[in-house]
């Protein structure tokens, strides 16, 4: 866990056992505003896994998707597709 601008961030971990899709890679908090986080990868991008993970995590927070630049297009159009509340960012 780290703190960042008063953001609260930590590595989220899956429970095991549980049902239904992953939780987000990362999640931070500051007060009352939440934030679930998603690094995907070019393998990821067009998954049905991601767009469940991300559709559950869309509910409980602000929720962004962090894609390698040649991506960030491809991650845009999958998540307007996909009717999903979601903002892609261009990451590491």
């Amino acid at each position: 866990m780290l703190t960042r601008e008063g953001y609260t961030v930590s590595q989220i971990v899956g429970t095991p056992g549980k049902k239904g899709p992953r939780p987000p890679d990362l999640l931070a908090a500051k007060g009352l505003r939440v934030v679930r986080v998603f690094a995907l990868t070019e393998r990821d991008v067009n998954s049905a896994e991601t767009r469940e993970r991300i559709r559950a995590a869309q509910g409980e927070g602000e929720t962004l998707v962090f894609v390698p630049w040649p991506l960030k297009w491809r991650a845009i159009s999958n998540i307007e597709r996909w009717g999903l509340r979601a903002v892609a960012v261009t990451g590491w």
